[in-house]
């Protein structure tokens, strides 16, 4: 199994890097993970040139073709919230992923293989995830990973109150979530 992870934190150590280790902890041993950090990565967000209305990709060539390569079986989104939202560099890299939705459209191209999608999302401030998750949504949608909010979703939203490492309930979502896609 291959375990691809848009990391949306500036901090390598941070809460969201603590909930993605205890993540990684309940995987195979055998799990190859790829970690794809947004801030390390530099990805420019898509300029609308309409490259992919005519041609199938991305005219940019940067390291996105470790997403379009699609040879992982579980995509992880993990942001810290940034006004309730996805980290700016972590939402650059989802907008990129419009070849993919253009590339459908006019070209009738579609050759994303089925994945399983999962959430992290940590923030203190006013803990409200809607658009982040929103975001997160129409990602998972454009590369045919299957998400369920219910299951595949892993938060800590009162970081400022409570440390990541004292909140109760995280395990449990982690648990859930990676035993939900393990089918355990």
């Amino acid at each position: 199994m291959k375990v691809l992870i848009l990391n949306g934190s500036p901090n390598k150590n941070g809460d969201t890097k603590y909930i993605i280790n205890k993540v990684m902890e309940r995987f195979p041993k055998d799990t190859e993970f790829v970690e794809f950090n947004a801030f390390e990565e530099n990805i420019e967000p898509c300029n609308d040139c309409r490259y992919c209305w005519k041609n199938k990709g991305c005219c940019r060539n940067d390291r996105m073709e470790i997403i379009s390569k699609d040879d992982y079986d579980v995509i992880v989104i993990a942001s810290p919230l940034y006004m309730e939202f996805l980290t700016p560099p972590l939402f650059s890299i989802i907008t990129r992923l419009n070849y993919i939705w253009s590339n459908e459209f006019f070209l009738k191209f579609k050759d994303l293989r089925k994945k399983k999608g999962m959430l992290i999302l940590v923030g203190g401030g006013t803990g409200v995830p809607d658009h982040a998750i929103s975001i997160a949504e129409i990602a998972f949608r454009f590369l045919n990973a299957d998400f369920n909010i219910k299951t595949d979703y892993i938060h800590s939203l009162k970081t400022n109150f409570t440390k990541v490492e004292d909140d109760k309930e995280l395990i449990e979502q982690i648990d859930r979530a990676v035993n939900g896609i393990l089918n355990v």
